[in-house]
């Protein structure tokens, strides 16, 4: 009597993990073609309007607008490359080729944005099995072929440019900032504390995430002769600015200020007195210098005259000093010193 009731028992105890097996394998089996009918175009619209403006730093504060426009354009290329696949037909191969055809910068980038958006997708159970694919690849070794910009070269491109351009590259030089900080300098910005003027500058790429790019620039009379010769006969409230040749309305809808001038017209116009000037005639477009290596010159200027990597630093907006660094050590040639040389006489020629 107790063997049959133990024989029940087992058949009923086999019945029920067999359902439960059973229950399992069309669990995932219905997962999957759940997720081979999304596809990861759908969920790049997603990643675009809802998980990245809901980013937030450790001080709370959204993505900038600069690396929001940068994701945007990045999502794009990525979206016409994924954008029609279900997550299954992602393949390893399929994702490394297509990295493989971008530059190393480039494809380095598009990397950690796409782990980024197979490690949202797996969260949300959209990848199965929840595989980061893009993980998986590796990175390209990149190094920055761009000629540093010499203080001649400087001088040349700034013969060259216009009054307006060589307000901005002035400013460039003495405050070390960058490009798209530099378009929103504004006289009425100017601040005065303890009978000293400062220049308040709030660094689009490092406020929302560090302290310091939030700067109080004092002006001395170098930058105050550069300020006074940004005050022509134009009314703008910007101290970079100019008077458009076209002005279209689409156009001017777009900025503050009719005069106002965005980071993009400083880089195409730099690009453009360089080749006026012929200085990086024969080298290969990755090669030649731009209107942000006029940041590392002038830190270079800074070392020159006597100021330390730390204030350097300060001035830059690093958080750290490795950074700092890599601006100098464009400018420095590396030596090693070694020991005094010269052999005793024991083993002199004779």
């Amino acid at each position: 009597m107790d063997r049959e009731k133990a024989v029940k028992a087992a058949v009923a105890l086999n019945a029920h993990f067999a359902q439960r097996l059973m229950d399992s394998q069309s669990e995932r089996l219905v997962g999957r073609v759940i997720a081979d009918r999304q596809t990861i175009g759908d969920f790049l619209k997603v990643f675009e309007n809802e998980i990245l403006p809901s980013r937030r730093s450790k001080k709370g504060q959204g993505l900038a607008e600069n690396t929001i426009r940068e994701y945007s354009i990045m999502l794009r290329t990525i979206s016409n490359e994924f954008g029609h696949l279900s997550w299954g037909s992602a393949t390893l191969e399929k994702v490394s080729a297509f990295l493989d055809r971008l530059p190393a910068r480039s494809s380095n980038a598009h990397r950690s944005l796409l782990i980024q958006i197979w490690r949202h997708a797996i969260a949300k159970g959209k990848v199965v099995p929840p595989t980061n694919t893009p993980e998986m690849t590796i990175t390209k070794d990149h190094v920055v072929e761009r000629r540093p910009l010499t203080l001649e070269w400087y001088q040349l491109i700034h013969d060259a440019a216009d009054p307006w351009f060589q307000n901005a590259m002035d400013l460039a030089l003495h405050t070390l900032q960058r490009r798209e900080d530099i378009v929103l300098y504004r006289f009425d910005a100017i601040q005065t504390k303890d009978n000293r003027t400062y220049l308040p500058v709030r660094q689009m790429k490092t406020d929302h995430t560090s302290d310091m790019g939030r700067l109080l620039l004092p002006i001395g009379p170098e930058l105050e002769a550069i300020i006074s010769r940004c005050r022509d006969d134009v009314l703008s409230p910007y101290m970079v600015h100019k008077t458009p040749i076209k002005r279209r309305r689409e156009y001017l809808d777009k900025k503050d200020h009719w005069t106002a001038v965005t980071p993009e017209m400083l880089t195409r116009e730099f690009a453009r007195m360089r080749d006026k000037t012929g200085i990086c005639t024969g080298l290969k477009p990755e090669q030649r210098t731009t209107f942000h290596e006029i940041r590392a010159l002038g830190g270079e200027l800074y070392r020159q005259a006597g100021w330390t990597n730390e204030a350097i630093q300060r001035l830059l907006g690093h958080s750290t000093e490795k950074m700092t660094r890599h601006y100098l050590d464009k400018h420095m040639e590396q030596w090693i010193i070694t020991d005094t040389v010269g052999l005793p006489r024991t083993v002199s020629r004779k």
